[in-house]
C-alpha cells in the first residue's frame, strides 16, 4: 500500500506556465494563479524563507491533487520593474455556522438568539488567502519585503481579483498573514475588513542551553517540575514509539480514526484531513539531526503492552521551527494516562533533542500550552464580505456565531 502514497503528484507532460494578469490598485503588479499539480510541479519557483514547507511545490501539489476538505491553488505576484516576489496560496472552503461551529463555542447568546437561528439554513462560498493546515505566517513569502501601504494596497488588489474571477463566493478571508496589531492589519480594517475572533498561536522558544528535557526540567518553578512528574508517573503501561513511514502506512485506518476522534471534539474545523494526508506526510523526509534543507516528518505511536495504539502525534521540521502537527488519542487514556499532557512534553523533547529553535503548538487547549510554557502570539484573520451591505452585518452576527473562550495564561519558568 506504502507505494500509494508514494506517488508523484506531477505528471511528466509540459505545459505553459500560467499567465501574469495585472492587478488593478497595485501599479506595477501582477498575478499568476497556478490551478493544477502540474502547473505548480513545473513552473512554481522556489520561495526565499528557509521555513517554507507550505509554499513548496511538493507540498502545494499534493494539496490540489488531494483535497483536505479544502482545495488549493498558489499565487504568484510579481512586480514588473524591480522582480520582487510574493508566494501566497489560497483555499476556498464553505462556512456553516450550523454544521461547523459547536454549540459550546458560540458567544453569549440565549438559547432563541435570533442571529445564529437565522443563520442556520446558510452555507457560504468563502476564498481564503492563507492556509488551513498550520496556524501562523507560514503560507506567505515576500510580503516582509514590502512596505505597509504597499501590502495593503497589494493584497486588497489581490482579493477583489480572485473574488471577481470566482463567482459564487460570498467573502474573502485573509488568514495569519500579519499579527493582528500590525500596520497592514490595522490599514485593512479601514478598507473594511472584519477581525475574526480567533485564538492565539502557542510558540515555544527553544533556549541554546536545552539539550534535553532535563534542561528544561532546571529551568522550571518547583511547583511545574512537580507536575511533570505526576503526569509522567500516569504513562505506566503505554509505551510511545517512532514510526516508519512504511508503519504509518499499514496503521493507516487505525491513525485516521484517532484523528478523527480528537478532531470531532474542535469549537470549528475548516480542513477535513482525508486518509491519504498521513501515510504522504511521513514520507516528505527522515529526521537527521542538524540538516535543515528540507522539511522532516516525525510521526510516533502510543502503544499498550498488548500493542494496540491508543494515541500518535505528528510532527514537521521547517527550518527551524518545529510544527506540533495534527494528533489523536482514545480520551479514556487522555484522563486516565494524562495522554494529552504528555504529548506536548513528548513533542518538546522531539524539538529539543533535533535541534530546533521553535516550536509551534498551534491554536487548541490554550490553557495546557502554556502551563508547558508556550506563550501567545496572535494573528489577524480578517474578513470581508460583499456586496457591502452584508459586509456591515458581519461584525453583527460574528460574536453570535464564535467567541473566543477566556483562559488563563501560565507561566511555568522560574524568575
Amino acid at each position: 500500500m506504502l507505494t500509494t502514497f508514494l506517488y508523484h503528484p506531477c505528471a511528466p507532460a509540459v505545459n505553459s506556465a500560467p499567465t501574469a494578469a495585472p492587478l488593478r490598485g497595485a501599479a506595477g503588479w501582477s498575478m499568476r494563479r497556478f490551478r493544477t499539480a502540474e502547473e505548480i510541479c513545473q513552473h512554481w519557483p522556489e520561495g526565499e524563507r528557509a521555513d517554507g514547507f507550505w509554499l513548496r511545490a511538493e507540498t502545494l501539489a499534493f494539496l490540489r491533487n488531494h483535497p483536505q476538505g479544502i482545495t488549493t491553488e498558489a499565487l504568484l505576484l510579481e512586480h514588473a520593474h524591480d522582480g520582487r516576489r510574493v508566494w501566497l496560496s489560497a483555499q476556498p472552503f464553505s462556512f456553516s455556522a450550523a454544521g461547523q461551529v459547536s454549540d459550546q463555542a458560540k458567544g453569549k447568546t440565549s438559547s432563541y438568539d435570533f442571529r445564529r437561528r437565522l443563520l442556520a439554513p446558510f452555507s457560504f462560498r468563502v476564498l481564503c488567502i492563507g492556509q488551513f493546515l498550520v496556524s501562523g505566517p507560514y503560507a506567505q513569502d515576500g510580503l516582509q519585503n514590502l512596505g505597509a501601504a504597499e501590502a495593503t494596497d497589494l493584497l486588497s488588489a489581490t482579493a477583489d481579483a480572485l473574488m471577481d474571477s470566482c463567482r459564487g463566493y460570498t467573502a474573502v478571508l485573509l488568514k495569519d498573514l500579519y499579527p493582528t496589531e500590525h500596520p497592514v492589519s490595522c490599514a485593512l480594517e479601514q478598507r473594511g475588513y472584519h477581525a475574526l475572533p480567533a485564538d492565539p498561536v502557542m510558540g515555544l522558544h527553544i533556549p541554546a542551553h536545552w539539550n534535553n528535557l532535563e534542561d528544561y526540567l532546571l529551568d522550571l518553578s518547583s511547583k511545574y517540575r512537580v507536575r511533570y512528574r505526576r503526569a509522567r508517573g500516569k504513562m505506566e503501561g503505554l509505551e510511545r514509539r517512532r514510526l516508519s513511514a512504511a508503519e504509518v502506512d499499514r496503521y493507516q485506518d487505525r491513525i485516521y480514526h484517532l484523528y478523527q476522534q480528537t478532531s470531532a471534539g474542535a469549537d470549528y474545523n475548516a480542513a477535513t484531513l482525508s486518509a491519504a494526508y498521513f501515510p504522504w506526510l511521513a514520507t516528505t523526509g527522515s529526521p537527521s539531526k542538524g540538516h535543515r534543507s528540507a522539511a522532516l516528518s516525525y510521526f510516533h505511536g502510543y502503544f499498550t503492552a498488548s500493542g494496540e495504539m491508543v494515541g500518535f502525534t505528528s510532527g514537521i521540521g521547517n527550518g527551524k521551527v518545529f510544527h506540533a502537527h495534527f494528533l489523536g488519542l482514545e480520551d479514556t487514556y487522555k484522563r486516565s494516562h494524562h495522554l494529552y499532557h504528555n504529548m506536548l512534553y513528548d513533542l518538546l523533547a522531539t524539538a529539543i533533542e533535533e535541534g530546533y529553535e521553535e516550536l509551534d503548538y498551534g491554536r487548541t487547549a490554550l490553557e495546557i500550552k502554556s502551563s508547558v510554557g508556550a506563550t501567545p502570539e496572535r494573528f489577524a484573520c480578517q474578513l470581508k464580505a460583499r456586496p457591502r451591505l452584508l459586509n456591515q452585518l458581519v461584525p453583527i452576527f460574528t460574536p453570535a456565531v464564535y467567541q473566543a473562550t477566556p483562559w488563563e495564561e501560565r507561566n511555568p519558568f522560574r524568575n
